[in-house]
């Protein structure tokens, strides 16, 4: 390891730190980024990262003479050996722990050329889900590139539960690294209160919100499609052509397709609906994908006490939602069509 510089030293530990790398892969990709100059050994590797481990630095012991620079090659790489083994500590935490200033570690972190990922929530796919979310792209881009006003004719429908503590703060979650490492996490809200909504969104508008007082289930949700949502369509001069939901059991039930079927022959999608919604797929719904973040974001700006505040907060909040913010999001839902079916029905909102 003479031959190598602090900074080639400094990329082996880095290498070294990523899960599954054997000593000897390590070498490989160093010897294949660097060659001819310079190539290294697995046992080479080893003894360097044995030293590093027991000394905590690189660089060879002192022979004499003044070196300036050791301090500051030292911080450097036990701040990036740091975020190796702890990608998603923060940078409070990190200088609490390595005893180095904030300023100091975001400072290197930016020279390096490391950058703090945002999380993803996403819905793990089952084995036969990509299939079944390419056939659907495939059929609603069909429709889509027959009729460009097939998405504006569709009333997407979704429920979703608000909390009264709030949910998943996504923008305080990071993940350093230096590449993207596509962080996904299937984190869950909890909470002791909550309220279950429904929410439509169709023509430039939110239809509803409607509330269930209790666990949804085939009944109070077929009543809320009779008694609350049709009598708020029926009320303009032109009705959605076609209703969207997803395959939750509730919205499967026989009798809830039964009356599907007589309200919109033909022109339902959902689970053994005129065409088939694919599980597990909020990313194609824009329930899912714009308006439960875009709500929840509104809601919780404000402190909620109770689930009466917060469903008036909930009312109060959808109304605010702009009809040209509306007709943006269904304009991008051809376009995730397209990005699911190019990938052959895998996530693409992370990448």
């Amino acid at each position: 390891m003479a031959n190598l510089t602090i900074d080639e030293r400094v990329e082996v530990i880095l290498l070294c730190g990523r899960e599954g790398i054997s000593h000897r892969g390590v070498a490989d990709i160093f010897n294949a980024r660097h060659q001819p100059n310079r190539t290294i050994t697995h046992q080479s590797v080893g003894n360097l990262l044995k030293k590093f481990k027991e000394t905590g630095s690189v660089k060879d012991k002192k022979r004499g003479g003044n070196i300036k620079t050791v301090a500051n090659e030292e911080t450097n790489t036990m701040v990036l050996a740091h975020f190796v083994a702890s990608p998603q500590s923060s940078l409070r935490r990190t200088s609490n722990e390595i005893g180095v200033s904030k300023s100091a570690i975001h400072r290197i972190l930016q020279q390096s050329k490391w950058h703090p990922y945002k999380i993803q929530l996403l819905q793990k796919l089952n084995e036969d889900d990509p299939d079944r979310r390419s056939e659907f792209c495939y059929r609603a881009l069909e429709m889509y590139h027959n009729d460009n006003e097939f998405p504006n004719t569709i009333l997407f429908t979704d429920e979703a539960n608000f909390y009264l503590n709030g949910e998943v703060n996504k923008q305080n979650m990071r993940f350093w690294s230096d590449e993207n490492p596509h962080w996904m996490d299937p984190a869950k809200e909890q909470g002791s209160a909550k309220v279950m909504v429904w929410c439509g969104i169709w023509n430039g508008q939110i239809i509803g919100p409607f509330f269930f007082d209790h666990t949804v289930n085939a009944e109070n949700y077929l009543q809320m499609l009779q008694t609350q949502m049709m009598p708020i369509l029926q009320r303009g001069a032109i009705l959605p052509t076609w209703f969207q939901q997803d395959g939750a059991p509730p919205h499967y039930a026989i009798l809830v397709r039964d009356w599907l079927n007589a309200q919109f022959p033909g022109h339902w999608i959902g689970r053994r609906g005129t065409i088939e919604w694919p599980a597990r797929s909020p990313d194609l719904s824009p329930c899912d994908f714009y308006l439960w973040g875009a709500l929840k974001a509104k809601v919780y700006a404000q402190k909620v006490n109770t689930v009466n505040d917060l469903k008036q907060r909930i009312i109060i909040c959808c109304r605010e939602i702009m009809p040209d913010v509306i007709h943006t999001v269904i304009r991008s839902w051809s376009e995730r069509l397209q990005l699911c079916f190019d990938l052959q029905g895998q996530h693409f909102e992370h990448l």
